[in-house]
């Protein structure tokens, strides 16, 4: 189970996706909040997994709050949901520690994905946010050798299944996913492992069974 908390000062909005997020059985959103400061009262009485967070809320804002949540609740990961679409933005939630940036016009579908992705330790971002996410990832790349090479749970299964000649189709199937879903924790996993390609993934993760904890 999952559990979510959404932060976002339009009860609209809110009560919208309290909806959709219900259509999953392994989704629970344990809490809502109107503000950033309200956001860090509820965590401390219930800690959520996920946080679905607007930028522009009174009190404490997106920005203010996701420094703190950084700061002291590093383990929560935070999906900003915006429509704030410009790159100044995006890169600043990203480098904040958000691991998603979505609009908030975005359909279920896109959704599910994020909180599962994130979840696992990804990243996701609107489709046309791609590039700016690959522009983040490449700033980054060795800012923390350490956290690097650590493949999440989910991507190690998803090495384990390619290693075995899975297609991306197979793995979504396999794993009930999507594919774009599979598609976005294969390029992770490319990244944290300096490679380029399904050839060079097989023939790293053979030769490093032991190291990335495959059998």
């Amino acid at each position: 189970m999952i559990k979510i908390l959404i932060a976002d000062d339009h009860n609209v909005l809110i009560n919208g996706l309290k909806l959709i997020l219900a259509v999953r059985s392994d989704f629970n959103v344990i809490a809502v909040a109107n503000n950033g400061a309200e956001v860090i009262d509820l965590i401390k009485i219930d800690c959520p997994d996920v946080i679905l967070l607007d930028i522009n809320m009174p009190v404490l804002n997106g920005y203010q709050t996701l420094d703190i949540l950084k700061s002291d609740y590093a383990h929560i990961k935070v999906i900003i949901l915006s429509m704030l679409n410009d790159k100044r933005n995006v890169l600043n939630m990203l480098e904040a520690g958000a691991k998603g940036y979505l609009f908030k016009d975005t359909d279920d579908k896109h959704l599910f994905n994020a909180v599962d992705c994130v979840y696992h330790g990804e990243y996701y971002v609107s489709e046309n946010l791609q590039h700016i996410l690959e522009e983040f990832l490449q700033t980054n790349k060795y800012s923390d050798k350490k956290n690097k090479h650590q493949l999440s749970s989910r991507e190690l299964e998803i090495v384990s299944l390619i290693i075995d000649g899975n297609t991306n189709a197979e793995i979504a199937d396999l794993l009930f996913l999507s594919t774009r879903t599979v598609d976005t924790h294969r390029k992770n996993i490319f990244y944290k492992l300096s490679l380029n390609n399904t050839a060079s993934l097989v023939k790293y993760a053979l030769e490093n069974k032991a190291f990335l904890g495959l059998q």
